[in-house]
């Protein structure tokens, strides 16, 4: 389907004031031929996160290794109640925040990902 030179001037208008003055001037030097220079862009592969995998993954295994060699140390610490209370809220939010993304990660890595809503 051709652009006619009224509808490229308009999208070039359009362009230019968004900000996009070369895509702009692009259009408009396209006007006169009818055909439009601009190549195809190839869709840009997402870098996969192993290094940040990796990390994650040692630091949650360290975590939950410390919470279950010091059962001890832990249970005397998580039961004094009082301000020590804020000792078994801060573990289970720092090794649920380093769990799931080690987890979400993990599941980029291996190529799943959330369907995206349209």
């Amino acid at each position: 389907m051709a652009i006619s030179k009224f509808d490229q001037h308009a999208m070039a208008a359009t362009f230019a004031e968004a900000g996009e003055r070369d895509t702009a001037q692009e259009m408009l030097r396209g006007a006169g031929t009818g055909t439009q220079r601009k190549q195809p862009q190839k869709p840009v592969a997402a870098k996969k996160p192993y290094l940040s995998t990796l990390v994650l993954g040692v630091l949650s295994l360290a975590a939950y290794y410390y919470v279950f060699t010091n059962e001890k140390l832990v249970t005397d610490v998580f039961t004094r109640g009082g301000i020590y209370a804020i000792w078994p809220l801060s573990t289970a939010l720092f090794v649920s925040f380093i769990h799931g993304a080690f987890g979400s990660n993990l599941l980029s890595l291996l190529g799943l990902e959330a369907k995206k809503a349209h």
